[in-house]
């Protein structure tokens, strides 16, 4: 468990989620989220998935329609690129962030000898 990343907070900056492990737990802003998934990008992460909701300061209220998965699979040959899937990843936060307002971000590190899920 990560004890590292306050849970009561929303976090305006995107670079916390790097330094403090911040994936599958960390509740972002919609331009923090925005933010982690070009930075996936250029550190060959995949972003896995986005869960939106609404903040309630503190407190998150996680929304089941606001759920985006990524389209990579790691035992499949035929991905899409890094570029390509987080960029719709960016492009989720950006349509939903009208309707809510915090998001929770789950990465998925590509190394080419085996992929490894991030905890």
């Amino acid at each position: 468990m990560n004890t590292r990343v306050d849970r009561n907070k929303r976090y305006e900056n995107f670079i916390l989620f790097f330094e403090l492990d911040g994936n599958s737990v960390m509740k972002l802003s919609s331009s923090a989220a925005i933010d982690v998934c070009k930075e996936c990008t250029r550190r060959e992460m995949y972003v896995w998935r986005i869960e939106g909701g609404i903040w309630h300061n503190p407190g998150f209220e996680a929304r089941i329609d606001c759920i985006w998965d990524s389209c990579f699979n790691p035992k499949s040959n035929s991905n899409p690129s890094l570029e390509y899937n987080n960029r719709l990843a960016e492009e989720f936060v950006k349509e939903e962030m009208e309707s809510y307002d915090v998001f929770i971000v789950t990465v998925y590190k590509e190394n080419l000898s085996q992929h490894k899920l991030l905890e």
